[in-house]
């Protein structure tokens, strides 16, 4: 994935966004150094880079300060020269920066420094995700050895449990293999054996049950050899489409999720592509960009509630296409709300869930189970060399002061050759 960057405009970030732009990587700029927190909460960036030279008094310097500390996943990456070594050597010393990039600059310098520095950010990311589960771990292994509290309730836990818990509830929970394998020991133990005939006579409520069950199976194992092929395939795309190929794709995967949308009257309003857009080209695979959009659609579709409306709208922003799916965002099992801040990246981790309910009323247009689907977003994101988040946002379609989930994909548009 490629990184997405909040510019500071100025002479000096003029010759950085040259760069951005033949590197293809997606960025947006702001004008006001005192804007910047207001930017920062109402968008996610990973990095926020700036020039030295506009950090000229305390108060741009506290203001630093404060981005560092409230909003620690966004890394601050300064532009500097010889003239200002001391003053930028304060800033990394005191971590009011992550890095630096000296003019003048060059791209090569400037995309390793911007990739060595979003591996740190990931690396920094997924070692809170594994610290949290060791945690996780160490207090289950707490309570299954306390004597006094297993005297007390006379409880025998198993700490395997959690570990293919995961696995249990995409495989044996509600239709599927569990209850097929049910069907199957009726089946045969309810048959009767016509032996004039010499066949089985089986009753049709039971024969019903078990081509049902045998569906959801089906699909189960149709979705895995689809996962197996998305894991597979590690090739960058390289072909390249208009943009507006994406509106077809949307309409026809909106159009088969129907039947989905019905289940709790649901609707889904979908804005206008941008004519700007339609003179670039982005990277673009058909198939799997059909993957992705059927995948975040029915997330949204599966998280909302009934009568809920799910917004897709386009924006055409500094150099690539946004794309922004936002659904209604509830209450979870924990009393978080929507996607919290510290599940942001932790969503993309392969068996993550932020709920264990299982809704098989969407079963049959899953292309992705096991809680592997928006791993396999991101990872066609990856190849398509684009990005993906999804975080909460401020609710400013419904007017009713209440969250929203806001998951935000974007394209780098390419120049067309002539």
């Amino acid at each position: 994935m490629i990184p997405h960057s909040l510019v500071l405009s100025s002479q000096t970030t003029d010759q950085l966004i040259h760069i951005l732009n033949e590197i293809h990587f997606t960025y947006e700029r702001f004008e006001n150094l005192s804007d910047v927190m207001l930017q920062l909460k109402n968008q996610k960036f990973h990095f926020l880079i700036l020039s030295i030279e506009d950090l000229n008094d305390l108060n741009s310097q506290e203001i630093l300060e404060n981005i560092t500390k409230s909003f620690p996943n966004t890394l601050i990456i300064l532009i500097t020269n010889t003239n200002h070594w001391a003053q930028t050597a304060s800033l990394l010393k005191r971590h009011s920066a992550y890095d630096y990039l000296q003019t003048p600059l060059e791209v090569e310098h400037v995309k390793f420094t911007l990739d060595r520095s979003f591996q740190y950010l990931n690396t920094k990311l997924k070692s809170h995700f594994i610290h949290e589960a060791e945690n996780h771990l160490f207090k289950r292994v707490i309570e299954i050895f306390d004597w006094k509290k297993s005297l007390i309730h006379k409880e025998n836990q198993n700490i395997s449990a959690d570990i293919i818990h995961q696995m249990n509830i995409s495989l044996f929970q509600g239709s599927g293999i569990g209850t097929l394998m049910s069907v199957v020991s009726i089946l045969i133990s309810k048959s009767k054996l016509d032996t004039e005939n010499n066949h089985y006579i089986v009753q049709k409520p039971i024969l019903d049950l078990l081509s049902e069950n045998y569906e959801a199976a089906k699909s189960m194992f149709d979705s895995m050899s689809i996962s197996q092929s998305v894991i597979d395939d590690d090739l960058l795309v390289e072909n390249t489409e208009s943009p507006n190929q994406l509106v077809p794709i949307f309409e026809t995967e909106i159009k088969y999720l129907e039947e989905a949308l019905v289940i709790k009257s649901q609707k889904i309003n979908i804005s206008q592509i941008p004519n700007s857009v339609m003179n670039y080209k982005i990277r673009f695979n058909p198939e799997k960009i059909t993957y992705i959009v059927r995948e975040i659609l029915l997330n949204a579709i599966k998280y909302s509630k009934e009568e809920d409306e799910i917004f897709i709208i386009y924006f055409h922003r500094e150099n690539f296409l946004e794309i922004k799916v936002i659904n209604p965002a509830y209450q979870n099992e924990d009393g978080t709300i929507g996607i919290p801040e510290k599940y942001e990246s932790f969503i993309f981790e392969p068996f993550f869930r932020i709920s264990s309910v299982v809704d098989d009323s969407y079963a049959k247009f899953e292309q992705f189970r096991f809680g592997l689907g928006l791993t396999l977003v991101k990872k066609i994101m990856d190849q398509h060399q684009a990005n993906v988040q999804i975080y909460n946002i401020d609710d400013n379609l419904r007017n009713d002061n209440t969250k929203d989930v806001c998951l935000t994909m974007r394209f780098p548009l390419l120049q067309e050759e002539k």
